[in-house]
């Protein structure tokens, strides 16, 4: 399995759709301050994007946009950015209407839980826009599932809708990381024959007890240059990312209802003890919490 692979497989990641409907001109929406991974597709007519990185930016049907980090934005009518502030909220109507100057608009988020603050995640841009021009093979034919399921109106289902947009994420993910300029760090650093090594080895055998050393040694660097060129690609340190792997699962299987001793030791920790201390340290709470917590939910 290859650390690509090995990350989709193991990374937590859960689609709701909140809306789906025709909006009627005029109209403005702004999903942001939830904390989640908000995700628009337009699936008719036409709309325009604001945010940091997109002033008026003209959307059409298939369009597709993602704010990984919750990040403020407009999704309006209007190519004027002061009509699009001003215009409070839409009139939404079922798509089997034959509504005049009308767009098709379908909002959800993602939920990434214990995985929000993995590298992959963290090095996304502020604002992702899929272009339906742009889009081949797997992610064309995940959006125009998308919209063919949206667009049938009542007999439509959140649940598939949600599953398929899950699918277009972990699609999006891979896409990202076969791009020879990707601006993720972690994909380049798979891109690296050497660093890929230390990645995957990291992956196969997360509770083997790794060091700089034993580290720098799978990928044939020396300590210093593997510090450095670990830093360069994640923007973490090596013990800090493999921390974070640890802990992410640790948590997965505490709230699957595991012993806290059995998770430390499952997940590269020799007590229970150093790992409550590090569990605390990074969730803000214990270990014994957590568990309480999934238990009595």
């Amino acid at each position: 399995m290859s650390a690509l692979n090995g990350l989709l497989s193991s990374f937590h990641l859960n689609a709701t759709i909140f809306h789906r409907s025709l909006v009627c001109d005029p109209w403005s929406t702004d999903t942001s301050g939830s904390g989640f991974a908000s995700f628009h597709l337009i699936s008719s007519g036409k709309a325009f994007l604001f945010c940091d990185d997109y002033q008026a930016e003209p959307l059409t049907a298939g369009d597709l946009v993602i704010f990984p980090h919750d990040s403020p934005h407009i999704i309006s009518h209007s190519p004027d950015k002061q009509t699009a502030i001003t215009t409070d909220g839409f009139v939404a109507y079922p798509f089997s209407n034959n509504t005049p100057h009308s767009a098709g608009l379908m909002c959800g988020y993602f939920d990434f839980k214990e995985d929000s603050s993995h590298p992959v995640i963290a090095q996304l841009p502020s604002c992702i826009l899929i272009k339906s021009q742009q889009n081949q093979g797997v992610l064309a034919s995940i959006i125009e599932s998308l919209i063919l399921e949206v667009t049938l109106g009542v007999q439509a289902r959140d649940i598939i809708l949600s599953r398929l947009s899950e699918v277009f994420f972990l699609s999006l993910l891979r896409q990202l990381s076969t791009e020879d300029k990707t601006q993720v760090g972690l994909f380049r650093a798979l891109q690296d024959t050497k660093m890929a090594k230390v990645l995957q080895a990291i992956d196969n055998n997360l509770a083997a007890p790794w060091d700089l050393n034993s580290l720098a040694n799978v990928g044939g660097y020396s300590r210093a240059s593997f510090i450095n060129h670990f830093k360069n690609y994640l923007d973490t340190t090596p013990q800090e990312y493999l921390s974070q792997l640890r802990l992410s699962k640790a948590k997965k299987q505490l709230i699957r209802g595991d012993a806290v001793l059995k998770v430390a030791l499952d997940v590269g920790y020799s007590n229970d003890v150093s790992f409550a201390k590090a569990f605390k340290r990074y969730f803000g709470y214990g270990p014994g919490v957590c568990r309480a917590n999934s238990s009595s939910s």
